[in-house]
């Protein structure tokens, strides 16, 4: 199938995808590409290269699995976007520059780096960190927050500190060194955090320069009988994935109104289309949950009894704050609106103070629908039932005793169990599809080592059994002869490449030897031609100092998680089938 004139491929080269930063990142990204305008994605993801001299190994396999980062000059797409903070702390910004320098005039966008060469797109960090100091000191009265922070050499560390220690000192409270302890960003960060509490005893706030790095401050505080958001208040910055995930749920800094990912899309396709564009900040927010209480608005009377529309949807937006930068089908429920639908069906019912039978259960069915079509991945389970429950109070507060307000708690006493019961099926779903992968990766990585009789046969049975690695769509290509990278190096792909097997919608097919030749450079357009994906990851086949192929593949939550490891067990039967 010929590429079509109109359509563009977009290469996102980041780090290490089952990073909950990156893994947020990519799908703000997904979010921001335009529906039917025939724009693919393709991410490249790679490895942090970190601690070089510890382990010299790994670090030179992290070397080898980033030669995919080279596929996006081989094969020029229409545009780049460089996940430069997913990519790792240690990279200097001289090292940066000549990478990026690397893929000439593509139009490119940088996320997460101060390079004025290049349209970058940054956090303003200085919003949401002010908001959350001014709230600890001015509303709470608090005189010792302290920080958890990164190292210097990464910029958005060190202006968070910088910012950090403006935001007290402006609220009359002086800065020492003994109140921050600087960390690597992983979740690593136990032995730091006992350094911060031991230097500060009667610590009130700790502020974490990420996410991640709360990890090991809640393992410490938990060693020593600290509870987040009861003895000390917690707070992080990024607000992914993880912050919700975390027990108690983690209060966190994060993007307003548009994302990194989003708006890094939208300066590149100004520029795909020939325009000038400018470097970028993204205005943040504080996002208050258990670890931090902290309420972005207030359930007021008069914009419950009003019934406004604002109002209602900005409900929405606190309390399912992923949905704005997820990946939406068009063909899927439009959740926001559903949501508006029953909760201003509600409210007008308490306003008249009369709710009929049929309107109970239109409304009963609206909110299951609501969850059955997966409300709940768009929040975490504290953050929604403080949300009805907020609701729940306002409301019976106001004009007590009313017949109407036993029927409206019924509904949200069933928007409570709906969340409960959601929350145990996706458990139990999540369960059975990691069994059901585990299996499937099992058996896949036996029929590969099963090569005593003939290595010819076991590859092509090898081939032939791809569907086993847990996606539906992707295809699988090997070079004619492993391609060897020498130290410091760049992976150099040949011009030929062989398509040995492509899959749609789970059903595997395996391509005729004398039809598998395809021009190494084109491998980007082959994804436009597989048109019901408009998003795939690209991994290369590596062991040790080789590359054998590559794998192409949709990305779903399952390759986000293993995709890397799934790689790399195949790298290792390619190495073995090959010798």
């Amino acid at each position: 199938m010929a590429r079509k004139d109109k359509t563009k491929t977009i290469a996102v080269i980041a780090g290490n995808i089952a990073n909950e930063f990156c893994r947020d990142l990519m799908e703000s990204i997904r979010s921001a590409i335009p529906k039917g305008k025939d724009i693919h994605l393709i991410i490249l993801p790679g490895e942090v290269l970190v601690n070089e001299d510890s382990n010299v190994g790994v670090w030179q396999y992290d070397a080898m699995f980033n030669g995919v980062y080279s596929l996006a000059s081989k094969c020029n797409p229409d545009g780049i976007i460089f996940a430069i903070g997913s990519m790792g702390w240690k990279v200097s910004g001289k090292e940066i520059h000549e990478f990026v320098k690397k893929y000439g005039d593509i139009p490119k966008v940088l996320i997460s780096s101060q390079d004025p060469d290049f349209v970058t797109v940054n956090y303003d960090n200085e919003t949401g960190i002010r908001e959350a100091i001014d709230y600890l000191v001015n509303v709470n009265g608090f005189t010792s927050i302290c920080m958890l922070g990164g190292e210097d050499y990464n910029h958005d560390a060190l202006d968070r500190k910088e910012i950090f220690i403006k935001c007290l000192e402006e609220n009359g409270l002086p800065y020492s060194e003994d109140f921050f302890e600087a960390t690597d960003m992983s979740s690593h960060t136990e032995a730091a955090a006992r350094r911060l509490l031991e230097n500060n005893p009667n610590v009130e706030a700790i502020f974490c320069v990420n996410d991640t790095s709360a990890r090991g401050l809640y393992n410490v505080m938990a060693d020593r009988g600290l509870v987040p958001g009861k003895d000390i208040m917690v707070f992080g910055f990024d607000n992914t994935r993880l912050s919700s995930e975390m027990n108690p749920s983690l209060t966190s800094i994060g993007p307003d109104d548009i994302t990194l990912g989003q708006r890094a899309v939208d300066l590149l396709l100004e520029m795909m289309n020939g325009n000038e564009v400018r470097s970028d900040k993204v205005r943040t927010r504080l996002y208050g949950r258990q670890s931090m209480p902290y309420e972005m608005y207030h359930y007021t009377n008069k914009e419950l009894l009003d019934i406004d529309e604002d109002f209602i949807y900005r409900m929405f937006d606190d309390c399912f704050y992923r949905y704005k930068s997820s990946v939406i089908r068009r063909s899927a429920v439009d959740l926001r609106r559903l949501y508006y639908e029953f909760i201003s069906r509600i409210l007008n019912a308490y306003r008249n103070r009369f709710m009929p039978v049929e309107e109970f259960d239109e409304i009963g069915e609206m909110i299951d629908v609501f969850f059955a079509n997966g409300a709940m991945a768009y929040t975490d389970a504290a953050k929604l039932l403080e949300c009805i429950q907020k609701l729940q109070n306002a409301i019976n507060v106001i004009q007590k005793s009313l017949a109407v307000n036993s029927v409206i708690n019924r509904l949200f006493l069933r928007m409570r169990d709906d969340c409960i019961r959601e929350i145990c099926k996706t458990n139990v779903d999540q369960r059975n599809i990691t069994s059901g992968n585990v299996k499937k990766l099992r058996s896949h990585l036996v029929i590969g080592m099963d090569y005593m009789d003939d290595k010819d046969k076991t590859l092509a049975e090898y081939i032939k059994n791809m569907g086993l690695i847990c996606v539906d769509s992707g295809s699988f290509y090997m070079f004619d002869e492993p391609i060897e990278r020498k130290d410091h190096e760049d992976v150099c792909y040949p011009d030929d490449i062989n398509m040995k097997c492509f899959f749609k919608d789970g059903e595997i097919h395996i391509t005729p030897k004398e039809r598998q030749k395809r021009k190494t450079r084109e491998l980007f357009k082959a994804v436009v031609d597989m048109s019901h994906l408009d998003c795939v990851a690209v991994y290369p086949i590596v062991y040790k100092n080789k590359t054998y192929g590559l794998y192409f593949c949709e990305l779903t939550d399952t390759i986000y998680t293993v995709g890397g490891f799934i790689t790399t067990t195949m790298g290792m039967v390619m190495h073995q089938l090959m010798i």
